[in-house]
């Protein structure tokens, strides 16, 4: 009997030895290594004795690399393999995502994949050839699984839609801001388009510009050249309807509108440091298209940018105030679009009315007063030179003396003038205190505004 209880106690010993031994045993190898999360059962196995696929890959996620047993843990029931405990997650997701991960269904905009905590159809759990264990590259090809964006073959497309990087506009799993896009307006475009940093520090900004880009331009493709929802000329008056009026009703309209960049050719479509954000300081503008002879359909328009050129005399009011001083911009009821009444013959009516233009700025009292000494320097003491050859019903046209931009004599004296089809010779000369000249229809002709006292005559 005392030798039956000796060798039973023996025996209980030993089994209890033995399972002690077993425990450390498994806990020691447990703690040996990443990914030997050790599975005690009949036979040791570690999961990576089935498993090690799930880790060969160039991105592995980190509690995957780290111990299965951070997102596993035994349910107790049986494994396929035999003498195997079988597992399951230790949380349901995205409630286990979130153990390490900042929630991301916080925001005004949770992407609806993520607000249903399906976070298994855009990521791997344990590894990926692509950056965020991600399960497809480029991102688009995920994105487009739920997303047709329905691009026609010939559309110009935005850069990173071809690249296929949709993060690079649209945080893919929520933002305080719709369509889940990282910001607002501007502030996302300036993003890659640094020119629009410098353009929105400019004096004059475009203010669909300054609000928002897609006033003007598509995210993802367009038929149009650089995004835009129209073609210039159909976008400009989506917003500025005046023009569209002017245009239609009136008989001329700028050549230029109707060129292909339309009211891009004078206008920059964001920022300007010129007023009516327009591209360049106005004479600089004009003259990119007017340094040469023009033909339209109502005529020839000379060289303005050679007649403007330095050293010669400039008509003050384009000096002082630009071409639209005389001009308008878009379209007129006046030929060579002018902002008023100016006549194209050579010979006209002599009223204000019909002369209009000039009289924006000049005295009328030169145009209807035989005598002064106040409204004009071409005057013969006080004969008003400008009334004897502009009055009554056949008064002569400003412009058979004068160029009206510019020349090389002064008073803005042409060196000769069109009479019929005769280039006659003016041979106009400048005096102290007067001038002379020789033309076609007369003989040489002096004036003299008044006469000098002989102590300044010259020579005395």
């Amino acid at each position: 009997m005392i030798r039956i209880l000796f060798i039973t106690f023996i025996g209980i010993s030993t089994l209890v030895s033995g399972l002690i031994n077993r425990t450390e045993t498994s806990a020691d190898i447990r703690s040996e290594a990443s990914y030997n999360y050790i599975i005690p059962n009949d036979t040791i196995k570690t999961c990576l004795d089935c498993h090690a696929g799930v880790l060969e890959h160039e991105e592995v996620h980190a509690p995957a690399k780290k111990d299965c047993g951070n997102c596993h843990q035994s349910n107790g029931k049986e494994h396929p393999l035999d003498n195997v405990q079988g597992f399951a997650l230790a949380d349901k997701v995205p409630d286990l995502c979130y153990k390490c991960h900042d929630p991301k269904n916080e925001e005004d905009h949770v992407h609806p994949p993520v607000a249903e905590g399906k976070c298994l159809i855009c990521h791997s759990p344990h590894g990926s050839p692509n950056l965020y264990v991600l399960t497809a590259s480029p991102t688009s090809k995920l994105c487009y699984d739920c997303h047709d964006l329905e691009i026609p073959v010939n559309n110009v497309v935005h850069q990173p839609v071809t690249d296929g990087n949709c993060e690079g506009c649209h945080n893919p799993h929520q933002s305080y801001n719709e369509d889940y896009l990282k910001f607002t307006g501007a502030s996302l475009c300036k993003r890659c388009h640094r020119n629009i940093r410098k353009d929105q520090k400019l004096e004059h900004v475009h203010p669909p510009f300054k609000k928002d880009c897609a006033s003007c331009h598509q995210h993802h493709s367009s038929k149009e050249a650089h995004l835009t929802d129209y073609k210039p000329k159909d976008l400009c008056i989506s917003c500025h309807e005046e023009y569209v009026t002017t245009m239609h009703q009136l008989p001329l309209v700028h050549g230029a509108i109707n060129e292909e960049k339309s009211c891009l050719n004078c206008h920059t479509p964001h920022a300007s440091a010129e007023k009516k954000i327009i591209r360049a300081k106005e004479k600089e503008l004009c003259m990119d298209c007017h340094n040469e002879s023009i033909t339209t359909i109502t005529g020839s328009i000379t060289n303005i940018g050679e007649l403007l050129k330095e050293g010669n005399i400039i008509h003050g009011a384009i000096e002082k105030e630009g071409c639209t001083i005389c001009h308008n911009p878009h379209a007129s009821n006046e030929h060579t679009l002018l902002v008023s009444s100016f006549p194209i013959e050579e010979y006209a009516y002599a009223n204000t009315d019909n002369f209009a233009l000039c009289f924006k700025c000049h005295d009328k009292e030169l145009f209807e007063n035989p005598v002064t000494t106040t409204a004009t320097n071409f005057r013969n003491g006080d004969q008003n030179l400008h009334f004897t050859h502009i009055n009554g019903n056949k008064g002569r046209n400003c412009n058979l003396c004068h160029d009206v931009h510019g020349s090389k004599n002064e008073h803005l004296i042409d060196d000769k003038t069109s009479f019929g089809k005769w280039e006659m010779p003016i041979n106009y000369t400048s005096l102290e205190n007067g001038g002379t000249c020789s033309t076609g229809c007369h003989a040489e002709k002096k004036y003299i505004r008044y006469e000098l006292p002989d102590s300044l005559k010259i020579g005395n």
